[in-house]
């Protein structure tokens, strides 16, 4: 298996995790015990966070300069 294969997997694991507690979190606690509220308390709280969150999400989300690939470096002797 490749890294970029199990990366995506991780990613969609994670995600479905978060999903998952989330709706559990509702059904025990109510709006109030939500990853959403908790993150809306904290903005509230320590305004350097939501700054973080977008500090985080434009990194993961700007544009990447393409890289070659590893498969091509190998043939081409790099």
């Amino acid at each position: 298996m490749n890294i970029r294969k199990t990366t995506t997997i991780f990613i969609f694991v994670t995600i479905l995790a978060i999903a998952v507690y989330d709706v559990c979190a509702f059904n025990i606690g109510g709006t109030e015990g939500t990853i959403s509220w908790t993150m809306f308390e904290w903005a509230y709280k320590y305004p350097v966070f939501p700054f973080a969150m977008g500090f985080v999400m434009g990194h993961l989300f700007w544009q990447m300069k393409p890289q070659l690939k590893l498969d091509s470096a190998k043939k081409d002797g790099r």
